[in-house]
């Protein structure tokens, strides 16, 4: 298949999904009401907001830094700022709107292109922030029962049995063309190799070795700790004011550490491949709103939209803003080799 007629099928497929999942997630809501949520909400709340959110990333790019400066140094290289981590971090996440996990990419090629270090050793550090990213994720979900005590079989048949459901019904055939499909790209990797690529393919592999082992050359591993854990904090922030802005911690009586498991749940919304978690995020959270805080279908839904369209606004002004400050461009600035 051509290569860019399957981008454009799987940017399309991420686009059905998404808009199938915020079908979903606001059939039935009743928009008037979503209006007056908003109309009514408290704005004052905005700039703690936006503080929470630009903090988390900060953090982020902060981190980032630490591992950027374990990559061996190059001629010409220098240490990677925060200031263009965080504007390369910010048009990553814009470019997210576009098709999932493309901004990651987005990401390594400007960090590259600025400061002529291989593409594959900066996508080495982007893949070990995101391995930790998940040991953390795995490490707060540990929290759950802590804050839905008595609730996790509703957060099983909310989560787990719809997808538990539907494998044994998964055709024979798709496991068939799965393997099938596996094994042409194997083999086409083969005949790619064997023509005379091994040297540039090894070059890869090196420096992508290199990108991976920061973690464990950077010196500044408390560092790592500090950030990670303040970072998460912020996303507990980021969760709970929306629900002071709109006085549903008092309507509906969530508190922080409710939020923080909201916020771990929505998360997962996140995760699945549609642009920027459009409509994903949006049904997982409003169902765990209604399902397990006896939140209205419109409440739920006002706080969805709100967080959701708020963040997107963020990313969209300061990935823009960061784009005309570094004149981005998807040129990748080292060679392999």
């Amino acid at each position: 298949m051509n290569p860019r007629l399957k981008a454009q099928l799987t940017r399309a497929g991420s686009f059905v999904l998404a808009g199938g999942l915020l079908y979903l997630a606001l059939r039935g809501v009743d928009f008037e009401t979503v209006g007056r949520d908003l109309r009514e909400a408290n704005y004052w709340w905005i700039g703690p907001i936006i503080g929470a959110t630009l903090l988390s990333h900060l953090l982020r790019a902060w981190r980032w830094t630490f591992l950027l400066d374990q990559i061996p140094p190059r001629e010409k290289s220098r240490p990677v700022s925060l200031t263009d981590a965080f504007g390369s971090l910010m048009i990553g996440y814009m470019a997210n709107y576009v098709a999932p996990r493309v901004g990651e990419l987005v990401r390594t090629a400007n960090v590259s292109r600025r400061y002529r270090q291989p593409f594959a050793s900066v996508l080495g550090t982007v893949i070990t922030e995101r391995i930790l990213d998940v040991f953390t994720m795995a490490l707060a979900m540990l929290t759950l029962p802590l804050v839905f005590a008595g609730q996790l079989g509703t957060i099983r048949d909310l989560l787990l049995d719809p997808v538990m459901d539907r494998l044994p019904h998964i055709p024979f055939w798709i496991y068939v063309v799965g393997t099938a499909v596996m094994g042409a790209l194997a083999y086409l990797l083969y005949r790619w190799l064997a023509t005379g690529h091994w040297a540039r393919f090894a070059a890869t592999l090196g420096s992508l070795r290199d990108g991976l082992a920061t973690i464990w050359r950077t010196p500044r591993k408390a560092a790592l700790v500090v950030s990670t854990v303040a970072m998460w904090f912020c996303y507990g922030l980021m969760a709970y004011l929306p629900f002071v802005m709109f006085g549903f911690n008092q309507a509906f009586d969530v508190g922080l550490v409710d939020a923080w498991g909201i916020m771990l749940l929505g998360a997962i919304g996140v995760v699945i491949p549609s642009p920027g978690g459009i409509g994903s995020y949006h049904y997982i959270t409003i169902q765990v709103l209604v399902l397990l805080f006896a939140f209205t279908q419109d409440a739920a839904a006002s706080y969805a939209i709100l967080t959701h369209t708020g963040q997107m606004l963020i990313y969209v002004v300061t990935g823009a803003f960061f784009i005309l400050r570094m004149g981005f461009t998807l040129e990748s600035g080292g060679s392999e080799s």
